[in-house]
Protein backbone atom coordinates (compact mmCIF):
# COMPACT_ATOMS: atom_id res chain seq x y z
CA UNK A 1 0.00 0.00 0.00
CA UNK A 2 1.45 3.35 -1.04
CA UNK A 3 0.37 6.29 1.11
CA UNK A 4 1.41 9.82 0.13
CA UNK A 5 1.90 12.24 3.03
CA UNK A 6 4.67 14.52 1.81
CA UNK A 7 2.56 17.47 0.71
CA UNK A 8 -0.95 18.88 0.97
CA UNK A 9 -3.37 17.20 -1.41
CA UNK A 10 -5.77 19.95 -2.36
CA UNK A 11 -7.42 17.92 -5.14
CA UNK A 12 -7.60 14.62 -3.28
CA UNK A 13 -11.00 12.98 -2.89
CA UNK A 14 -12.35 10.89 -0.05
CA UNK A 15 -13.26 7.30 -0.82
CA UNK A 16 -16.97 8.19 -0.85
CA UNK A 17 -16.28 10.96 -3.36
CA UNK A 18 -14.06 8.66 -5.40
CA UNK A 19 -16.83 6.04 -5.44
CA UNK A 20 -19.26 8.62 -6.83
CA UNK A 21 -16.83 9.70 -9.56
CA UNK A 22 -15.66 6.23 -10.63
CA UNK A 23 -18.86 4.28 -10.01
CA UNK A 24 -17.18 1.38 -8.18
CA UNK A 25 -17.60 0.41 -4.54
CA UNK A 26 -15.33 1.58 -1.72
CA UNK A 27 -14.46 -2.10 -1.11
CA UNK A 28 -13.02 -2.28 -4.64
CA UNK A 29 -11.01 0.89 -4.10
CA UNK A 30 -9.59 -0.21 -0.74
CA UNK A 31 -8.71 -3.69 -1.98
CA UNK A 32 -6.66 -2.10 -4.77
CA UNK A 33 -5.07 0.36 -2.37
CA UNK A 34 -4.04 -2.58 -0.20
CA UNK A 35 -2.59 -4.38 -3.21
CA UNK A 36 -0.54 -1.30 -4.15
CA UNK A 37 -2.49 -0.77 -7.38
CA UNK A 38 -3.90 2.63 -6.34
CA UNK A 39 -1.88 5.41 -4.70
CA UNK A 40 -3.52 6.90 -1.62
CA UNK A 41 -3.08 9.56 1.02
CA UNK A 42 -4.47 10.26 4.49
CA UNK A 43 -6.33 13.28 5.77
CA UNK A 44 -5.39 14.64 9.19
CA UNK A 45 -8.39 12.79 10.60
CA UNK A 46 -6.94 9.51 9.35
CA UNK A 47 -9.52 9.11 6.57
CA UNK A 48 -8.16 7.68 3.31
CA UNK A 49 -7.93 9.91 0.23
CA UNK A 50 -7.10 9.34 -3.43
CA UNK A 51 -4.94 12.11 -4.98
CA UNK A 52 -6.37 14.02 -7.93
CA UNK A 53 -3.73 12.82 -10.38
CA UNK A 54 -4.40 9.23 -9.40
CA UNK A 55 -8.12 9.76 -9.91
CA UNK A 56 -7.40 11.07 -13.40
CA UNK A 57 -5.50 7.86 -14.16
CA UNK A 58 -8.31 5.68 -12.85
CA UNK A 59 -11.09 7.56 -14.63
CA UNK A 60 -9.26 7.84 -17.96
CA UNK A 61 -8.25 10.72 -20.18
CA UNK A 62 -10.71 13.58 -20.38
CA UNK A 63 -12.71 12.58 -17.30
CA UNK A 64 -13.96 15.39 -15.07
CA UNK A 65 -12.49 14.85 -11.61
CA UNK A 66 -14.12 16.85 -8.83
CA UNK A 67 -15.87 16.17 -5.55
CA UNK A 68 -19.63 15.72 -6.06
CA UNK A 69 -21.59 18.71 -4.79
CA UNK A 70 -23.69 16.53 -2.48
CA UNK A 71 -20.62 15.20 -0.67
CA UNK A 72 -18.94 18.58 -0.16
CA UNK A 73 -21.27 19.29 2.75
CA UNK A 74 -22.30 16.67 5.30
CA UNK A 75 -26.02 16.07 5.46
CA UNK A 76 -27.54 15.44 8.88
CA UNK A 77 -28.34 11.80 9.45
CA UNK A 78 -32.07 11.06 9.68
CA UNK A 79 -31.88 7.46 10.87
CA UNK A 80 -34.04 6.38 13.80
CA UNK A 81 -32.59 5.32 17.15
CA UNK A 82 -33.81 1.79 16.40
CA UNK A 83 -31.84 1.78 13.15
CA UNK A 84 -28.78 3.12 14.98
CA UNK A 85 -29.13 0.51 17.72
CA UNK A 86 -29.65 3.10 20.45
CA UNK A 87 -31.73 1.93 23.41
CA UNK A 88 -33.03 4.05 26.27
CA UNK A 89 -32.65 2.62 29.76
CA UNK A 90 -33.60 3.65 33.27
CA UNK A 91 -30.24 4.80 34.58
CA UNK A 92 -28.90 6.51 37.67
CA UNK A 93 -28.09 10.20 37.84
CA UNK A 94 -24.60 11.60 37.50
CA UNK A 95 -23.23 14.18 39.93
CA UNK A 96 -24.21 16.93 37.53
CA UNK A 97 -27.80 15.65 37.56
CA UNK A 98 -27.83 14.28 34.01
CA UNK A 99 -29.22 10.79 33.56
CA UNK A 100 -27.09 7.98 32.14
CA UNK A 101 -29.96 6.64 30.11
CA UNK A 102 -28.77 5.31 26.72
CA UNK A 103 -26.93 2.19 25.61
CA UNK A 104 -25.42 1.31 22.23
CA UNK A 105 -24.19 -2.01 20.78
CA UNK A 106 -20.62 -3.00 21.59
CA UNK A 107 -20.23 -0.57 24.49
CA UNK A 108 -20.50 -1.56 28.16
CA UNK A 109 -21.17 1.90 29.58
CA UNK A 110 -24.10 4.23 29.13
CA UNK A 111 -24.48 7.66 27.55
CA UNK A 112 -26.29 10.77 28.74
CA UNK A 113 -28.77 12.65 26.55
CA UNK A 114 -25.93 15.03 25.64
CA UNK A 115 -23.50 12.24 24.81
CA UNK A 116 -25.98 10.28 22.75
CA UNK A 117 -26.61 13.35 20.59
CA UNK A 118 -22.93 13.27 19.62
CA UNK A 119 -23.10 9.53 19.02
CA UNK A 120 -26.16 9.92 16.78
CA UNK A 121 -24.40 12.48 14.60
CA UNK A 122 -21.08 10.64 14.33
CA UNK A 123 -22.35 7.08 13.96
CA UNK A 124 -25.35 8.18 11.90
CA UNK A 125 -22.92 9.34 9.21
CA UNK A 126 -21.50 5.83 8.78
CA UNK A 127 -24.40 3.61 9.91
CA UNK A 128 -25.46 2.52 6.42
CA UNK A 129 -21.86 1.66 5.54
CA UNK A 130 -21.58 -0.42 8.72
CA UNK A 131 -24.77 -2.27 7.74
CA UNK A 132 -23.15 -3.04 4.40
CA UNK A 133 -20.04 -4.31 6.19
CA UNK A 134 -22.21 -6.72 8.16
CA UNK A 135 -23.94 -8.01 5.01
CA UNK A 136 -20.66 -8.40 3.15
CA UNK A 137 -19.13 -10.23 6.09
CA UNK A 138 -22.03 -12.70 5.93
CA UNK A 139 -21.48 -13.23 2.22
CA UNK A 140 -17.84 -14.07 2.90
CA UNK A 141 -18.53 -16.47 5.77
CA UNK A 142 -21.83 -17.97 4.57
CA UNK A 143 -21.97 -18.94 0.86
CA UNK A 144 -25.75 -19.31 1.13
CA UNK A 145 -25.96 -15.53 1.66
CA UNK A 146 -24.46 -14.82 -1.77
CA UNK A 147 -26.96 -13.99 -4.53
CA UNK A 148 -26.56 -16.06 -7.69
CA UNK A 149 -24.85 -14.39 -10.61
CA UNK A 150 -26.63 -13.88 -13.92
CA UNK A 151 -23.28 -14.40 -15.67
CA UNK A 152 -22.26 -17.81 -17.01
CA UNK A 153 -19.31 -16.53 -19.01
CA UNK A 154 -17.01 -13.53 -19.00
CA UNK A 155 -15.23 -12.42 -22.15
CA UNK A 156 -13.42 -9.10 -22.53
CA UNK A 157 -10.43 -7.97 -24.62
CA UNK A 158 -8.44 -7.37 -21.41
CA UNK A 159 -8.78 -10.83 -19.80
CA UNK A 160 -10.14 -13.12 -22.52
CA UNK A 161 -12.85 -15.76 -22.07
CA UNK A 162 -13.64 -17.40 -18.70
CA UNK A 163 -16.44 -19.69 -17.47
CA UNK A 164 -18.15 -18.62 -14.24
CA UNK A 165 -18.09 -21.39 -11.62
CA UNK A 166 -19.37 -19.68 -8.44
CA UNK A 167 -20.29 -16.34 -6.94
CA UNK A 168 -18.22 -14.54 -4.33
CA UNK A 169 -19.28 -11.17 -2.81
CA UNK A 170 -21.79 -8.97 -4.62
CA UNK A 171 -20.89 -5.30 -4.21
CA UNK A 172 -23.75 -3.77 -6.18
CA UNK A 173 -21.80 -1.95 -8.92
CA UNK A 174 -19.80 -5.15 -9.41
CA UNK A 175 -19.73 -8.80 -8.46
CA UNK A 176 -16.73 -10.98 -7.73
CA UNK A 177 -16.74 -14.41 -9.35
CA UNK A 178 -14.67 -17.58 -9.28
CA UNK A 179 -13.99 -18.52 -12.90
CA UNK A 180 -12.25 -21.30 -14.83
CA UNK A 181 -10.41 -21.57 -18.14
CA UNK A 182 -9.01 -24.99 -19.05
CA UNK A 183 -7.03 -25.99 -15.91
CA UNK A 184 -6.65 -22.43 -14.65
CA UNK A 185 -8.81 -20.57 -12.15
CA UNK A 186 -9.24 -16.87 -11.40
CA UNK A 187 -11.11 -14.57 -9.06
CA UNK A 188 -12.55 -11.89 -11.35
CA UNK A 189 -14.39 -8.69 -10.56
CA UNK A 190 -17.06 -8.04 -13.16
CA UNK A 191 -18.35 -4.45 -13.34
CA UNK A 192 -21.95 -3.73 -14.19
CA UNK A 193 -23.23 -1.09 -16.58
CA UNK A 194 -21.26 1.69 -18.15
CA UNK A 195 -19.24 2.79 -15.11
CA UNK A 196 -16.55 5.48 -15.57
CA UNK A 197 -13.92 3.13 -14.10
CA UNK A 198 -14.98 0.31 -16.43
CA UNK A 199 -14.86 2.57 -19.49
CA UNK A 200 -11.23 3.40 -18.68
CA UNK A 201 -10.05 -0.01 -17.41
CA UNK A 202 -12.35 -2.63 -18.90
CA UNK A 203 -15.50 -4.37 -17.66
CA UNK A 204 -13.62 -7.11 -15.79
CA UNK A 205 -10.34 -7.45 -13.90
CA UNK A 206 -8.50 -10.51 -12.61
CA UNK A 207 -7.88 -10.17 -8.87
CA UNK A 208 -6.22 -13.54 -8.22
CA UNK A 209 -5.20 -16.46 -10.42
CA UNK A 210 -3.99 -20.04 -9.79
CA UNK A 211 -4.55 -23.75 -10.47
CA UNK A 212 -6.27 -24.64 -7.16
CA UNK A 213 -9.84 -23.32 -6.90
CA UNK A 214 -10.23 -23.99 -3.17
CA UNK A 215 -6.94 -22.32 -2.28
CA UNK A 216 -7.81 -19.38 -4.49
CA UNK A 217 -11.13 -18.95 -2.66
CA UNK A 218 -9.36 -19.12 0.70
CA UNK A 219 -6.80 -16.56 -0.43
CA UNK A 220 -9.54 -14.24 -1.62
CA UNK A 221 -11.49 -14.57 1.63
CA UNK A 222 -8.34 -13.80 3.63
CA UNK A 223 -7.63 -10.69 1.55
CA UNK A 224 -11.28 -9.63 1.72
CA UNK A 225 -11.26 -9.90 5.51
CA UNK A 226 -8.32 -7.49 5.62
CA UNK A 227 -10.19 -5.13 3.30
CA UNK A 228 -13.25 -5.23 5.57
CA UNK A 229 -11.03 -4.31 8.53
CA UNK A 230 -9.54 -1.50 6.42
CA UNK A 231 -13.05 -0.26 5.61
CA UNK A 232 -13.95 -0.42 9.29
CA UNK A 233 -10.97 1.70 10.37
CA UNK A 234 -11.69 4.22 7.62
CA UNK A 235 -15.30 4.56 8.79
CA UNK A 236 -14.09 5.16 12.35
CA UNK A 237 -11.81 7.95 11.06
CA UNK A 238 -14.79 9.49 9.27
CA UNK A 239 -16.93 9.39 12.42
CA UNK A 240 -14.04 10.61 14.55
CA UNK A 241 -13.74 13.78 12.49
CA UNK A 242 -17.39 14.63 13.23
CA UNK A 243 -17.13 13.81 16.94
CA UNK A 244 -14.03 15.93 17.55
CA UNK A 245 -14.85 18.87 15.27
CA UNK A 246 -18.55 19.26 16.02
CA UNK A 247 -18.80 18.00 19.61
CA UNK A 248 -15.44 18.75 21.28
CA UNK A 249 -17.04 19.31 24.71
CA UNK A 250 -18.97 16.01 24.79
CA UNK A 251 -16.11 13.60 25.58
CA UNK A 252 -15.51 12.75 21.90
CA UNK A 253 -12.87 10.17 22.81
CA UNK A 254 -15.55 8.05 24.53
CA UNK A 255 -17.87 8.42 21.55
CA UNK A 256 -15.14 7.35 19.13
CA UNK A 257 -14.18 4.37 21.34
CA UNK A 258 -17.78 3.10 21.29
CA UNK A 259 -18.04 3.53 17.51
CA UNK A 260 -14.66 1.91 16.97
CA UNK A 261 -15.67 -1.19 18.92
CA UNK A 262 -18.97 -1.42 17.07
CA UNK A 263 -17.22 -1.22 13.69
CA UNK A 264 -14.66 -3.79 14.79
CA UNK A 265 -17.37 -6.23 15.84
CA UNK A 266 -19.14 -5.75 12.48
CA UNK A 267 -16.21 -7.39 10.70
CA UNK A 268 -14.79 -9.61 13.46
CA UNK A 269 -14.66 -13.39 13.20
CA UNK A 270 -17.32 -15.32 15.14
CA UNK A 271 -14.69 -16.66 17.56
CA UNK A 272 -13.66 -13.12 18.50
CA UNK A 273 -17.25 -11.99 18.92
CA UNK A 274 -17.99 -14.95 21.21
CA UNK A 275 -15.00 -14.13 23.42
CA UNK A 276 -16.02 -10.47 23.62
CA UNK A 277 -19.56 -11.40 24.66
CA UNK A 278 -18.21 -13.62 27.42
CA UNK A 279 -15.96 -10.79 28.61
CA UNK A 280 -18.80 -8.23 28.52
CA UNK A 281 -21.05 -10.62 30.46
CA UNK A 282 -18.34 -11.07 33.08
CA UNK A 283 -17.82 -7.31 33.37
CA UNK A 284 -21.56 -6.66 33.68
CA UNK A 285 -21.89 -9.27 36.43
CA UNK A 286 -18.98 -7.68 38.24
CA UNK A 287 -20.58 -4.25 38.03
CA UNK A 288 -23.77 -5.55 39.63
CA UNK A 289 -22.00 -7.01 42.66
Amino acid sequence: MRVMNERPLENALTLDESESVLGIHVFSLLSRIQAGEIKSARARSGEMLIPGEEMERLAGAGALISAPVASSQRLAAKLTDERLGIKRTCGALRRDGESLSYKVPGHVGRFTATGIKSYRAAFGEIAEAVEFLTRLKKQLSEPSQRPASSETEICTPQIGRWQVRSTLPNLGPSEILLCERENDFAVIERFRGDLPYARANGNAEVLLQGNDARQLSRDFNSNAQLTLEFMSSNLVAKAQKIAWEEFPDDRPGRIVAAISERCRLAVANEETISENRKLAHSVNRGMRV
